[in-house]
């Protein structure tokens, strides 16, 4: 369960980047535009979701421990808007069910992955990078600090994904570029540079 779980999500994590889209660009598409911290618990009210809502959804631990049932993500989120089958790296199949947010919103969706009947994963995007972060701020995060102080500093990303064992993070530092944060255990393990398709 150990090592297909965690190539699983090292391979999700780049469809959270390849589908940031519709972002405002500026004449120099390279502008760095610094602002407050954009808010999650914001982000969020504006799609008519509460963020206490967001964190009663539990992921399972790599055993199948524990973990929120889609009855109870449903119960929290409604019916949710689109159901793809897809496949685990140990040929398992799972559900991946995606909440889309109204036009408005400042999250474009919520996202959850489902296997026999557990959160396996759980994720967000939003539409737009609501405030893009200095690109020197984010390189200046070292490895080994926790997932919350990251957030603390950089506040809400363009995209994130949690399990058990391992999380990511994408922040965007200027119109097509932006940094991938990978999480073991909680401690930042991996940053990575990335361009955005920002063709969609």
């Amino acid at each position: 369960m150990n090592k297909f779980f965690k190539i699983f999500l090292a391979l999700f994590t780049c469809l959270l980047v390849l589908s940031a889209c519709g972002k405002k660009k500026d004449e120099d598409t390279n502008q760095t535009i610094s602002g407050p911290k954009p808010s999650l618990s914001d982000a969020l009210n504006t799609s008519g979701i509460s963020l206490e809502k967001y964190q009663q959804i539990k992921y399972t631990d790599q055993q199948l421990h524990g973990g929120s049932s889609y009855k109870k993500v449903v119960s929290l989120l409604g019916n949710p808007s689109k159901t793809t089958d897809t496949t685990l790296t140990n040929n398992a199949k799972a559900k991946q069910y995606t909440w889309q947010m109204g036009g408005n919103a400042q999250l474009q969706y919520i996202f959850v992955i489902v296997y026999k009947d557990k959160v396996l994963s759980k994720g967000y995007q939003q539409n737009t990078a609501a405030k893009i972060i200095k690109k020197a701020k984010i390189e200046k995060i070292s490895k080994n600090t926790s997932f919350s102080d990251v957030q603390a500093t950089l506040g809400s990303p363009l995209s994130q994904q949690e399990a058990d064992g391992m999380s990511f993070m994408t922040y965007q530092y200027d119109n097509s570029h932006a940094y991938n944060l990978t999480f073991k255990d909680k401690k930042l393990s991996a940053k990575q540079s990335v361009s955005l398709n920002t063709n969609n």
